[in-house]
């Protein structure tokens, strides 16, 4: 765990937190999402997530464009972050012809980046979008996370395009991943929301993450009914039992789940 001071704010980073905070957020997210819309703010609106509590990755988007990155290793976390239109070539200096389609396209967001943080960058990497001129892996700025060290062109730049992005990681609120939004008082709306109409389902979803965290789990009786109050269509609730399915998260009875569509087929996937 390290602090830093980003513009007002002091961020608190902390390895174990941030991959409990990718697995609310994906939770959340499922939940929080039309056509179950079981809250009144998710976290974000696209999201993917590959890997492990061990060593995976998670995408998290608005639906517009913009999005980050958190991978993370037994060793640590790299995040990335891309607005539309600020990517590497924007951002980094990086010239067209040098791009390679991988990691290095975004290296100059995260300087100093240690050895032992390179398989958290490719996992990264692999979840970043494509720009569709030039091919470029799409982030501008970055941080990375290793012991009681971080860096990144976030801090370097506090003002570059995505940083507000990232920083939301280290303002983990309860453990929960806040969305970002450039709205005055939007944060304070969001909690009081959370504190009083929403206040069930967010001790429902740091109930099954607590387990989760733990090891694989089931959802109870009384988790589902909460969660779905309308039985949703079978479309739906395949798609939600192999989301779940891919975090470890399943529920009694749940029939044999069919190979996953390609990515980009489900709902709240980002682009291919």
């Amino acid at each position: 765990m390290i602090a830093r001071t980003y513009r007002s704010w002091t961020l608190v980073f902390d390895r174990d937190a941030i991959v409990r905070a990718a697995l609310r957020a994906y939770f959340e997210a499922i939940f929080g999402n039309f056509p179950l819309k079981r809250l009144s703010f998710a976290a974000c609106a696209q999201l993917g997530w590959t890997g492990n509590l061990q060593r995976g990755a998670f995408y998290n988007g608005n639906g517009c464009g913009d999005y980050e990155v958190v991978a993370w290793t037994e060793a640590g976390v790299v995040g990335l972050a891309c607005e539309l239109g600020a990517g590497p070539i924007e951002q980094l200096n990086l010239a067209p012809d040098a791009v390679t389609g991988g990691p290095d396209d975004v290296r100059g967001a995260l300087p100093g980046l240690p050895e032992e943080l390179e398989p958290a960058l490719v996992m990264a990497t692999g979840m970043l979008e494509v720009g569709l001129e030039h091919g470029e892996k799409q982030a501008g700025v970055g941080f990375w996370l290793y012991g009681d060290r971080v860096a990144g062109t976030m801090f370097d730049d506090p003002t570059a395009c995505g940083a507000p992005r990232l920083a939301a990681w280290g303002l983990l609120h309860h453990g929960r991943l806040l969305p970002v939004s450039s709205q005055p008082g939007y944060w304070a709306i969001v909690l009081e929301c959370d504190r009083t109409r929403d206040a069930p389902i967010h001790a429902l979803i740091d109930a099954v993450v607590d387990r989760r965290m733990l090891g694989p789990t089931e959802l109870t009786a009384a988790e589902l009914e909460l969660l779905f109050v309308t039985p949703p269509d079978p479309e739906t609730l395949l798609d939600t039992q192999q989301m779940l399915q891919k975090v470890g998260i399943t529920w009694p009875g749940s029939p044999e789940i069919p190979p996953e569509p390609p990515t980009g087929a489900n709902r709240l996937l980002p682009r291919p």
